[in-house]
């Protein structure tokens, strides 16, 4: 044989081993349920901070006491008891309930104990896991304490009425133990509480399965959960970073879901047969938020809201009749006719109405007129941000405050408004809400987690506090009108409005959404 013919027999069995290789490598598209997003989890660990596909996930892998669940008829949303088989308030000192667990595994087949529950707590409060719910919780709970294995003492820092504590219990309870071992409270520190975020083990409806880096996480149904198996066997978050592509895959039949969608495009998808639209008013509202540094004068940043004809901000969006709640103040117009219809089923008050000619005055007295400004708006909010942010600047020109709208990448934008505060006007869209907007005022006190603005009022600090221990339901809605009052006289932002959400679906049954987590229902899901 030549040499020559030996280097081509040579090469030939190169390629050929290559080829093997590459097949040995490639992994098939996982089956289930798919749901494209743009961005996979960036950690499984719901104590600690994550994206909002994490977040999502949280859903499917972890129950709380209570879990908000999705009403299958009416698409609304309710709370109900999940890992507490029952919650009882001490009837002489209202501030303590006593917890009572359910008879359930983790996804690792060992049974969850009260201990669990104590030690989620003290990892959801502890400093070095610097969890987004630290805050939150230590507002409302003084401690979690287990009496024995089945049973849990919730003391409240102050007297709480059950429609309150119900909403407080749902954070997510993980494992005090993990591969065998005792899971560390600081859950950043060791080896074995990293593993948990990338391959946890709950009690949800589904367990994790696989981790694709960049490509797809996968779940399987959980065969003993605690309600009902899950309907369908397998779920998978799929990165399709390109909404294009998203939907055309969803015309190929090849993606179930799509969680992020843009308003505008509605008419569009509507006409796509075997599409169904899943909407529903989510506890989120945009705003315009002001630095108050920049414009001190509270007369000045009155005159702005006046000037804002909100429902002809957007046409074809902002004045519709359905879909979308124009909001007057803080708290979105329907806080009380959504939660306490029996008590109140009326529109928050709108203190500041549109008045052009009272704005322009305003505007004057306030030492707006003339000025110049930036509003800021985020890339992620796409073409509609685009549309509302010129609505905006045109409707401002009307008091002579001339405004230039800048789109801005979403790390920039961040970056400029929740760290330097070095922003003039920004456009926001403010989230992660519950349907009482309990957290509001980190949004307004002095020295608030989210206070941009810099407002800081002795007064409306005041009113939070009476506010958040407030256990009378009337008295707690004289307190929420006093705090949208106030708010309204300071005028650290421009509220608009909120708007439906959509969630695109096809080859799905029992669809029901009624909040930013798309997965509250997804035990449900089966293929058409």
């Amino acid at each position: 044989m030549s040499k020559k013919s030996i280097i081509v027999i040579a090469a030939v069995a190169l390629i050929v081993l290559g080829s093997a290789g590459a097949f040995l490598v490639w992994k098939a598209q996982p089956k289930g349920v798919m749901v494209a997003v743009s961005t996979l989890p960036d950690s499984l660990n719901p104590v600690l901070e994550q994206n909002t596909s994490g977040l999502n996930a949280n859903e499917l892998l972890f129950d709380g006491l209570v879990n908000f669940e999705v009403d299958e008829t009416s698409g609304s949303l309710y709370s109900e008891l999940a890992l507490a088989e029952s919650i009882v308030q001490d009837p002489r000192n209202k501030k303590t309930y006593t917890v009572l667990l359910r008879d359930v595994t983790w996804h690792d087949g060992s049974p969850v104990t009260a201990h669990d529950v104590e030690y989620s707590f003290a990892a959801y409060i502890d400093e070095s896991n610097d969890s987004p719910k630290r805050d939150y919780l230590m507002s409302f709970i003084e401690s979690v304490t287990a009496a024995d294995d089945k049973t849990v003492t919730v003391e409240f820092i102050n007297p709480i009425p059950e429609f309150r504590a119900y909403p407080v219990l749902t954070f997510k309870i993980v494992p005090s133990k993990y591969n065998g071992q005792k899971m560390q409270v600081n859950m950043r520190a060791g080896e074995n509480e990293r593993k948990f975020a990338t391959a946890p083990i709950g009690t949800g409806p589904f367990k994790f399965a696989s981790w694709e880096i960049g490509k797809w996480v996968t779940f399987d149904a959980n065969g003993v959960y605690f309600k009902d198996r899950p309907q369908a066997d397998n779920l998978v978050m799929k990165r399709v970073i390109d909404p294009i592509i998203r939907m055309n895959e969803m015309r190929k039949g090849r993606i179930n879901l799509i969680l992020e969608t843009n308003p505008l495009d509605r008419a569009d998808v509507a006409k796509i047969p075997n599409v169904d639209i899943n909407s529903y008013m989510p506890y989120a509202f945009y705003q315009v938020a002001i630095n108050t540094k920049l414009f001190p004068n509270a007369e000045g940043r009155r005159a702005m809201a006046m000037a804002l004809d909100k429902k002809k901000l957007i046409p074809s969006i902002t004045d519709k009749d359905e879909g979308v709640i124009l909001n007057h103040g803080p708290f979105p117009s329907n806080l009380f006719s959504v939660n306490i219809p029996e008590y109140i089923n009326e529109p928050m008050p709108n203190f500041l109405p549109y008045d052009v000619k009272k704005a322009k005055s305003l505007a004057e007295s306030g030492g707006v007129a003339g000025q110049n400004a930036i509003l800021l708006y985020p890339d992620s909010m796409g073409e509609f941000g685009t549309k509302m942010a010129e609505g905006i600047v045109k409707q401002l020109a009307a008091i002579g405050l001339n405004v230039e709208a800048k789109r801005t990448g979403d790390k920039v934008f961040n970056r400029m408004v929740y760290t330097e505060k070095s922003y003039e006007l920004a456009l926001m869209y403010c989230d992660g809400f519950d349907n009482l907007y309990s957290a509001l005022g980190d949004w307004y006190r002095s020295k608030g987690s989210h206070n941009i603005t810099g407002l800081a009022d002795s007064k409306l600090n005041g009113l939070f506090d009476a506010w958040e221990k407030e256990v009378v339901t009337a008295n707690w809605i004289e307190l929420t009108l006093d705090i949208d009052r106030r708010i309204g006289e300071l005028s650290p932002a421009l509220y608009l409005c909120s708007l439906e959400k959509d969630v695109y679906s096809r080859g799905l049954a029992n669809v029901a959404i009624a909040t930013d987590n798309p997965f509250l229902s997804a035990e449900h899901w089966k293929f058409k």
